[in-house]
């Protein structure tokens, strides 16, 4: 069932009532700066309710742009990337998930220290050279996770054919990814303030 417009104002109020908080004092954020606002959106993407919502709508451009495998850095890409698995096979689409993880594991089999995978639908890894890949990750704030994720996909010789996001902070994450040719797409932004809100090609989608 597509998303209606009311079910993404249902997701906005809730990333605003639970994952969205302003502050006097600058806090500082996982990228190493500090900002005035504060956002964490597990709350929502470990959420079924708001999870649906998102695979929803992230589904759509991501199955346009051919990624035949969906995933990210842990710990923000695997709710977002099992959401537009799920959302995806709904649709009669198959996208396994894929995660890199930024330190190595020191326990276990070698070939799984910075890389899980799915089985792949064809034959051989899931995540190798050709493969068509979508990065998704839950905000995005200069991209350092996000681009972290992209580099290891590149440096598998995958295609990224997508960078998505939930949030993008008003630091302008997603230039970053534009400026290297690759495509970048969100579903909400913020500004400085920290108010937050739609973006534009969700909005009309929706509508």
């Amino acid at each position: 069932m597509p998303t209606t417009h009311d079910e993404v104002l249902t997701l906005k109020a809730a990333i605003e009532k639970h994952c969205l908080s302003v502050h006097e004092t600058p806090v500082k954020l996982n990228s190493g700066g500090y900002s005035n606002y504060y956002l964490d959106l597990k709350g929502v993407a470990l959420h079924p309710r708001y999870a649906r919502i998102i695979g929803q709508l992230m589904t759509p451009a991501i199955i346009e742009s051919g990624a035949e495998a969906v995933g990210g850095l842990a710990a923000g890409c695997i709710p977002i990337a099992d959401a537009v698995s799920f959302a995806a096979y709904d649709s009669g689409v198959v996208l396994p998930t894929f995660f890199g993880r930024a330190e190595a594991k020191d326990h276990g089999r070698p070939d799984q220290a910075m890389l899980r995978q799915a089985v792949a639908e064809d034959e051989g890894p899931l995540v190798r050279p050709g493969r068509k890949v979508a990065i998704v990750e839950d905000a995005v704030t200069t991209g350092g996770a996000a681009m972290q994720a992209t580099e290891f996909a590149l440096a598998a010789e995958c295609d990224v054919a997508l960078v998505m996001c939930v949030v993008e902070r008003h630091e302008g994450g997603g230039e970053a990814f534009r400026a290297r040719g690759l495509t970048f797409k969100r579903l909400f932004y913020t500004h400085e303030d920290g108010s937050l809100h739609v973006d534009e090609a969700i909005d009309a989608l929706t509508r």
